[in-house]
């Protein structure tokens, strides 16, 4: 059992690993990662991540390539950031680690890909961030690009949908947001959306199925776990609640 573990797809596998099983002991942090197969509901040990142990990196999928990047590292008594990038091959089950991460080392980032191209922006270190970086997998390259349309932030989601990337919710420095934004890859710039209906929440989980994004759950304000569902459509510009 865990928390702050890292999670994507790739291929009609679904891939799971690292976190902490106990976030209040020096955050004791782990190095698995596992194989989810939907077709015969089955877990398949894969080759142990190579890096520091770590919790709350950010993550991408391009192609067979899955990237972990940055995170929050358990090698001392003191929190430390990392700003490593590995690249997990799904096909040879190894991984190999590319160039850094250019920007301040962090933890609770955002990660997505579109066109090829991956994408990381937000995060914690004991300040929030709201700078945004893109990676070139060609030229194992990192350019920053707009910062991110809202205020700084960390635990906020981030999806893509066909050119387009979105982050929403996550805690800033006064409050959990609700506000969502549309990254636009081809001119780099940001348009805010149609905010979420409901209460203000961060470290919600969310994936996307055709043009709408699925969130929800999450913590609010007053530390309150949410079960709250919701659909963003991202042709309308509009959500709807779901079970």
């Amino acid at each position: 059992a865990r928390t702050s573990s890292i999670g994507f797809s790739i291929g009609g596998y679904g891939y799971v690993g690292l976190g902490t099983h106990n976030i209040n002991v020096n955050y004791p942090c782990l190095k698995d990662f596992w194989q989810y197969d939907t077709t015969t509901n089955s877990w398949t040990k894969k080759a142990d991540f190579p890096g520091k142990a770590r919790l709350g990196a950010a993550t991408f999928v391009i192609g067979n390539y899955g990237y972990v990047v940055t995170g929050q590292v358990s090698d001392s008594l003191s929190p430390k950031y990392t700003t490593e990038c590995w690249q997990y091959n799904s096909i040879s089950d190894k991984w190999t680690q590319k160039a850094n991460f250019p920007g301040t080392a962090r933890a609770y980032d955002v990660g997505f890909s579109s066109g090829g191209k991956g994408f990381i922006g937000t995060g914690y270190n004991g300040s929030k961030f709201n700078d945004f970086w893109e990676y070139d997998t060609a030229t194992d390259t990192w350019t920053q690009k707009a910062n991110f349309g809202g205020t700084a932030r960390f635990a906020s989601c981030g999806f893509a949908v066909g050119n387009k990337g979105y982050i929403c919710f996550g805690e800033d420095a006064t409050h959990m947001n609700q506000d969502i934004w549309e990254y636009d890859t081809a001119t780099n710039t940001w348009a805010q959306k149609t905010s979420y209906p409901d209460i203000g929440i961060y470290a919600a989980s969310g994936f996307v199925i055709g043009s709408s994004i699925f969130v929800g759950m999450g913590t609010d304000d007053y530390n309150h776990r949410l079960s709250r569902f919701w659909e963003y459509n991202t042709f309308t510009d509009t959500w709807t609640q779901k079970a």
